[in-house]
């Protein structure tokens, strides 16, 4: 085949030749249809970014995200009864411990409360800025109060994952 400069266009070490090339592709030829390739899927995260998934890791991440759930959810149960538990025993000890106060007891008792408060008022008021501020309780009940109120904030963002999940994309 020569070019419009007059110069022979070789192929290797051979002049070109478009019949023989094609022959060549008509014998070799193999038609292919489209693939669409794996179907992907659009998931929004919490920050607000998106991410691909594929069918598989979509699949995987249902599962981990359901199982995750359920455990919290089974955690949650444990902890409010340990907490229904821990109520009715410290109901039990101060039931117990107490026992009933005459009037005359009562009133002394008043007496003694009011004095003191105005004794001490500086103090009273600097303790109790004391304890909002570190609010350090000791006591069960409120210990499995703020575990419950941890672990329901996990519930929660275990459920909106999962819901993120469950609403994915498809792309194609």
């Amino acid at each position: 085949m020569k070019l419009a400069d007059g110069t022979i266009l070789m192929h290797g070490d051979t002049p070109y030749d478009p019949v023989k090339a094609h022959e060549y592709y008509i014998r070799t030829r193999q038609l292919k249809g489209r693939h669409g390739g794996s179907p992907s899927f659009s998931v929004k995260t919490r920050s607000g970014r998106t991410v691909t998934l594929s069918t598989q890791e979509l699949t995987e991440q249902r599962a981990y995200a359901a199982k995750r759930v359920t455990e919290i959810k089974a955690k949650l149960h444990l902890l409010e009864q340990k907490l229904r538990e821990a109520m009715r025993e410290a109901k039990k000890k101060k039931r117990d411990s107490e026992k009933p106060k005459t009037a005359a007891e009562k009133a002394q008792d008043a007496r003694d409360a009011k004095q003191y408060r105005s004794k001490h008022r500086t103090k009273l008021a600097a303790k109790r800025k004391h304890e909002r501020k570190t609010k350090r309780k000791s006591d069960p009940v409120s210990e499995l109060e703020d575990k419950i109120a941890n672990v329901k904030v996990r519930l929660h963002n275990a459920i909106a994952v999962q819901r993120a999940l469950t609403s994915a994309t498809k792309n194609n």
